[in-house]
């Protein structure tokens, strides 16, 4: 990540989240083992045992973090917090979410979270220009207003964002693999691909990620 995408990554959290420095890692398949329940114990404000404002262990969105420095940042103890879901697949795209909402299994089918949150891609840019390697463009999709289906999480699957029963961004109960359709919550292109043809982008997840912005409470 370079500082560019950094900025934009900050630049869309809502303005009193762009006041912390830091974020926190909470869950990483890579430190915390591949596991759902984990991914929600660890993902609850409440239980949550890392330090705030300390970037609690190292990850690929390492970069992203680091670039987020803000110089007057206040911090309170009794703030709000929001998370930001990062996954890589297998052909080293990342795309994920901004939650306002802590993750967590429902026992009934029930929407949560508010217009705060988002859904964000990388994509690739191509160029015929040999200098430019690598270069992605970040695409953020806010929240539209068309319907409140934003996030919906239980013990099987975790869906953000729904449109005639397709999710804008879906993990399923293994976190091994995910499906990303356009949805008109977010009114977002499917995350994991730049093909405007495609109608439904399958991924098989190598990494996963969740940071903490702000105090947990």
């Amino acid at each position: 990540m370079d500082q560019e995408l950094a900025d934009n990554i900050r630049n869309i959290l809502p303005p009193r989240m762009q006041l912390y420095d830091t974020w926190n890692l909470v869950y990483s398949m890579e430190q915390h083992g591949i596991s759902l329940n984990t991914l929600y114990r660890n993902a609850d404000s409440n239980n949550h045992m890392s330090k705030p404002h300390h970037i609690a262990d190292s990850g690929f969105a390492d970069k992203i973090v680091t670039d987020m420095v803000v110089t007057s940042a206040r911090q309170d103890a009794k703030a709000p917090s929001g998370t930001v879901l990062i996954i890589k697949d297998k052909h080293n795209n990342k795309f994920g979410a901004y939650l306002n909402e802590d993750l967590k299994p429902m026992d009934h089918k029930r929407y949560y979270g508010n217009g705060e949150c988002f859904l964000w891609k990388c994509e690739p840019v191509h160029s015929s220009d040999k200098s430019i390697e690598n270069h992605v463009r970040f695409k953020a999709f806010m929240y539209t207003g068309i319907n409140d289906n934003i996030i919906f999480s239980n013990a099987n699957f975790i869906a953000i964002g729904s449109s005639n029963g397709e999710n804008g961004l879906y993990i399923d109960k293994l976190l091994s693999s995910g499906v990303s359709y356009r949805c008109d919550t977010f009114g977002n292109e499917i995350l994991n691909s730049s093909d405007p043809n495609l109608k439904c982008g399958k991924f098989e997840i190598v990494g996963l990620e969740l940071w903490r912005v702000g105090d947990a409470a």
